[in-house]
């Protein structure tokens, strides 16, 4: 295979040593940052989420804003145009180089961001300026450099960013709408007009409302015109990594012609993704952020996005289509775009018309930037009129040119853009302490945490909580040697600060694991409020939340609610609970683990209801939606003189058994479970305050449940550490008798 022409003014040569720069960089940041793009992979997605934003932080746009102005020109339109013209130049095994070079440059959006971040200036007015350039000239103190680089960068801004969308754009209306003439570029050039007079905010939103739907449009209108016509995926993946592996062997036997072609068909597609121009890290430097890292990883998404998603897919459907040269693209595309006015086409035709809004805005931002760096406010002014005359002048001359003129504007773009990488690759390898720097100060300011309690999360959605509850509470119930048993119980003990003075018995009569966890109390360790109406603690445990029940929802805290039908398990005794009362107490392994009836009163029966084993510390049920009906629960419903009161027993992780006094039938966790409900018609079961009602065999949570109008707590507060007899509240009037 042999270099293809694909457009005047461009030297195909050339791409070879951008190519080997870019990897080599790639290479040095990745090992110099201790490989970024798979330590925080997630926390960039969390942060791009929005979770991570402060409001009191400077700058102007939220981290997804930033990201969809600063990226949008590279991250559909870009991605595409360079995975098939890489295709045209390499086959289809560049595609593996494509996923291994991705790997390796990411880390280069990281620090060209985090730099712009770092170097921004923020003028009186409020308003931000930021780019490679600043970094270049207060980092590098090379103002020489950083001047040549804007000088470039506003050519290149007029040529791929002013010319080339709309040529794009211009494009894809005749030959999809048959919309001819001026009236396209007019009214677009109105739209970007519109949308940069409002400034960088406004770009920002437009961006972060237009990009996702765009993205959403195309991988539609994808679905909907591709997916019965692609050949077999594991078919085309060993073609890709067939024809990937001949570089090596080609290499390895002497002949350098494949390598040299591989390295100018991937160095084809990062040049196109605008890969090591700094475009988006202008746009990121005005991003709202209490840390320069957080934008510096959220822009490496965009890579990994355009890498990895958006060049498999494209490379995937021309190769199924039978694609091998320019003819075979133009083709393609003239397929593509002039078939029927159904809704796949209409949906992928529409995206690249968002995505061409989106580009075309966000290039206007990152040449003012460079145009106001090199010659002051007054010359921004003439620029924006510069610009917009290059958009309008460029559509009328494909008008009358026809593609020859589409393709000498995408070749001198394409040569601009080489120019322009220089400088700012070159600062990224000198500058990357930098960044190194600003990186270590942000994991420090507790991104450490963020990062343990994703994987924590993760780790907790795909593990099998259940098998391993049951593994784990096969080992609690071993009973070993008295010489292994007692440093173990004694360690325990010791690790989680366990009070040995109220245990019944001394630690070295205890024969397992799980009979010292579910110890009994000392006679007169704990006190009994013995007021008829007050109700008292169920067990030793912390408060982590009560209040009123809304309607049908427990407000647990900010962010933190849960179903009252699905809690107790069904709607026998719902419209009782609607708008009651809740009080949730969590079991620490430190606590004592038998559960007492917090009233005096008549069990009328329960309900148990299988589920998953999480734990129920903070950080789970926090981290995970719905946490306590999603777990195992046995609720227990108490009739006493006052009201119905609701005893939800909550299983955890490592065991999770929970056990009850009054049905010696009821175990939990077992390895056939199914849901279960009884109801004691024909008996009588009465229980006393404070009267043991069932033990956890390890740790878990505690819900009360009140119906409505009967109870009023008493003074009490959010993590509060009590013990069971303390009174919790009281309650209102006597409704009914008991047999005493």
């Amino acid at each position: 295979m042999t270099a293809i022409k694909l457009f005047p003014f461009l030297d195909l040569d050339l791409l070879k040593p951008y190519f080997y720069f870019l990897l080599f960089i790639g290479f040095y940041l990745t090992i110099r940052l201790k490989f970024p793009q798979v330590r925080f992979l997630f926390l960039a997605i969390k942060i791009f989420s929005g979770n991570m934003d402060y409001k009191g932080s400077r700058g102007r746009l939220i981290h997804s804003q930033a990201f969809f102005a600063g990226t949008g020109s590279s991250l559909l339109p870009g991605a595409v145009l360079g995975s098939a013209l890489s295709l045209i130049l390499a086959g289809p095994g560049v595609l593996l180089w494509i996923w291994l070079s991705t790997f390796l440059v990411m880390p280069l959006r990281f620090v060209s961001s985090t730099l712009a971040i770092r170097f921004r200036i923020r003028l009186e007015s409020g308003r931000y300026l930021s780019g490679p350039m600043y970094f270049i000239e207060k980092a590098l103190r090379a103002r020489w450099l950083a001047i040549a680089f804007s000088l470039a960068g506003l050519l290149t801004v007029l040529a791929m960013g002013g010319a080339m969308p709309i040529l794009g754009v211009s494009y894809l209306t005749q030959k999809g709408f048959d919309i001819q003439g001026m009236t396209v570029p007019a009214l677009v050039s109105i739209v970007v007009v519109f949308v940069v007079l409002g400034g960088i905010r406004r770009i920002g939103r437009v961006s972060g409302y237009l990009a996702p739907i765009g993205l959403l449009c195309f991988f539609l209108g994808y679905i909907l015109l591709f997916s019965g016509q692609l050949s077999g995926f594991l078919p085309f993946l060993n073609v890709v990594f067939t024809e990937a592996a001949n570089p090596i062997s080609v290499l390895l036997g002497g002949t350098y012609s494949l390598v040299r072609i591989f390295s100018t068909g991937t160095g084809m597609f990062f040049l196109s993704t605008e890969t090591g121009i700094g475009k988006s890290a202008g746009v990121a430097g005005v991003v709202r952020t209490d840390q320069a890292a957080k934008q510096g990883l959220v822009s490496m998404l965009a890579t990994f996005f355009e890498g990895f998603i958006v060049a498999t897919l494209v490379i995937y459907a021309l190769y199924s289509f039978g694609v091998k040269d320019t003819e075979g693209i133009l083709s393609f595309v003239r397929i593509v775009v002039s078939g029927p006015a159904d809704p796949a086409h209409i949906l992928l035709i529409s995206s690249f018309l968002l995505f061409g809004v989106v580009a075309i805005s966000g290039w206007f931002y990152t040449g003012e930037q460079n145009a106001r760096y090199i010659f002051g406010e007054k010359f921004a002014n003439a620029y924006r009129i510069l610009f917009i005359v290059a958009i309008l002048g460029s559509a009328y001359a494909y008008l009358k040119f026809g593609e020859e003129f589409l393709l000498q504007m995408f070749g001198i773009g394409y040569s601009l853009a080489l120019v322009t990488g220089v400088p700012v690759l070159i600062s990224l390898v000198l500058l990357v302490k930098v960044a190194q720097t600003e990186l270590r100060k942000f994991l420090e300011g507790g991104a450490h945490y963020e990062i343990f309690k994703d994987f924590y999360l993760l780790l907790l959605s795909i593990l099998p909580k259940n098998l391993v509850s049951l593994l784990f509470g096969l080992l609690a119930a071993l009973r070993l040697p008295r010489f292994i048993m007692i440093p173990i119980l004694k360690a325990f003990a010791k690790a989680y600060k366990i009070n040995l003075d109220e245990a019944a018995l001394h630690i070295s009569e205890y024969n397992s694991l799980n009979q010292f966890f579910t110890r009994a109390l000392k006679a007169g360790a704990r006190i009994i409020d013995s007021e008829e109406n007050a109700l008292v603690s169920p067990v030793d445990a912390k408060i982590t939340g009560f209040g009123d029940i809304d309607d049908k929802v427990i407000l647990q805290a900010k962010g933190v609610d849960f179903s009252l039908k699905e809690l107790i398990g069904g709607e026998k005794y719902l419209s009782r609970f609607q708008n009651g009362k809740y009080i949730t107490f969590y079991l620490s392994p430190q606590d004592y683990h038998r559960i007492h009836s917090p009233a005096y009163g008549r069990i009328l029966g329960y309900y148990y209801e299988p589920g998953k084993l999480f734990p129920v510390n903070e950080l789970a049920v926090f981290g995970i939606r719905g946490l306590f009906p999603k777990n195992e629960r046995l609720i227990t419903f108490l009739q006493t003189e006052y009201g119905l009161v609701a005893v939800i027993k909550v299983g955890a992780s490592n065991v999770g058994r929970i056990r009850v006094t009054y049905d010696k039938k009821i175990v939990t966790n077992t390895l056939i479970r199914t849901p279960k409900e009884e109801d004691y018609k024909d008996v009588s079961i009465m229980i006393d305050k404070g009267a043991e009602l069932g033990r956890f065999e390890m740790g878990s949570t505690v819900i009360l449940i009140f119906e409505r109008d009967t109870f009023d707590f008493s003074e009490l507060a959010i993590n509060e550490k009590i013990t069971y007899g303390t009174t919790v509240g009281h309650f209102r009037k006597k409704l009914i008798q008991l047999p005493r």
